[in-house]
């Protein structure tokens, strides 16, 4: 019998709490390293990914033989990562300046250090129009400095089966000209041909009901699993669900959810009934309110998918993080469902919040790795182990 090929290596930069590790894993890359300097994040890494070195450290300090040496190996497939990308964010506010959005020069000068050959970086859809594309620019200067031409493009990852509408910029980059730079297709959507959009029901019908008890962490699940998402993110087959707390809602929030049906938001609330500042918030100069959509305190749509998770998915008051059927902000283990993390993914420390809000889906991962994967397989001599002559 044949001997098995070693699956092809990534370094994972900017790892977090590893979403594009998994998904990459589940495509058939082995993660042999991950950078991250943030301890409650590589925490959470190291105990779902126990195989990989985990690298505790800013990445401004962190060296390409650095990471060859902690790996073990002398020559790497595909560096991956997401640089911290917040100035950029629609979610928040949008600084130019903002130090954290060079990051990516310390990405493309790992690359120029690691010659992989492959780059794969993910960041927010502003990154594209800022500065009218100064920063998309910046970046394939840098890379085609190095020697690496790139491509990039726009995805929404509920069009690869996570139950989520979050935009993402994909770049993907090679040294290598017999290497294609090809996105993956949607395999999910509205369009004929196409599987549905995986809803928020599809994703946590099988989830039980926290009611009043708010504290509880663990639970048997409420059925077996009725859909196909249901049983991917139940792939180890326990018989309990973890990470599944609920938070009551101040008397405020109370008052407002009892008025706000499913796939609404804050506008279904009796213009009487609202705190003076919504109502400030709602009226235009002519004294009307407006009519444009808002999802502060929106309830989520069981037969759609979410909107993006974001690391406030805890607070209600901050976006549309209310349960379709519970009035109550979404637990961690809904969460890290709606991101498409599977239920045997745990999360430990503190800012729970935050590693999974900031996670890659692994499911977009996953759909990138296998488009990556099928080019690298143009190159016997790497997937047959030879990568290190």
């Amino acid at each position: 019998m044949a001997a098995t090929a070693p699956r092809p290596t990534v370094v994972d930069l900017f790892c977090g709490a590893g979403g594009l590790s998994e998904g990459l894993s589940q495509a058939g890359f082995n993660p042999v390293a991950a950078v991250d300097f943030d301890h409650h994040a590589a925490e959470t890494y190291r105990v779902n990914h126990p195989g990989t070195v985990v690298l505790e450290a800013d990445v401004t300090g962190v060296t390409g033989q650095q990471l060859l040496d902690l790996a073990g190996i002398t020559q790497l497939d595909l560096l991956a990562g997401g640089p911290s990308c917040q100035g950029f964010s629609t979610h928040g506010k949008r600084i130019q300046d903002d130090s954290r959005n060079f990051l990516f020069k310390h990405f493309v000068r790992l690359t120029d250090e690691l010659r992989p050959s492959v780059v794969l970086m993910e960041n927010v859809k502003g990154m594209l129009t800022y500065g009218k594309g100064t920063f998309r620019r910046l970046i394939e200067a840098a890379f085609e400095e190095i020697g690496y031409r790139t491509s990039f493009t726009q995805v929404l990852a509920a069009d690869f089966g996570v139950p989520q509408l979050r935009n993402r910029v994909l770049f993907i980059g090679t040294r290598d000209d017999s290497v294609r730079l090809r996105f993956p297709e949607p395999t999910h959507g509205d369009g004929f041909g196409l599987i549905p959009y995986v809803s928020v029901k599809d994703a946590l019908s099988d989830l039980p009901l926290i009611g009043d008890r708010y504290g509880r962490e663990r639970w048997r699940y409420a059925s077996d699993p009725g859909t196909l998402y249901q049983r991917y993110c139940r792939r180890s087959d326990n018989t309990y669900v973890t990470l599944h707390s609920g938070r009551p809602l101040s008397l405020q929030a109370q008052k407002l959810a009892s008025h706000i049906p499913q796939g609404k938001g804050i506008r279904a609330v009796p213009s009487e009934l609202l705190p003076k500042r919504f109502k400030i918030m709602r009226t235009i100069s002519n004294g009307q309110l407006r009519q444009d959509c808002t999802t502060l305190y929106h309830r989520l749509d069981p037969a759609r998918p979410a909107y993006t998770i974001t690391c406030n998915y805890r607070n209600i008051a901050s976006g549309p993080f209310l349960n379709p059927w519970e009035d109550r902000s979404l637990s961690h283990r809904e969460a890290a469902r709606l991101m498409s993390f599977p239920d045997d993914y745990q999360f430990v420390g503190s800012h729970i919040s935050q590693q999974i809000g900031n996670a890659v889906p692994p499911l977009l991962g996953r759909a990138v790795g296998l488009e990556l994967l099928s080019s690298l397989e143009k190159q016997p001599a790497m997937i047959e182990g030879n990568s290190e002559q």
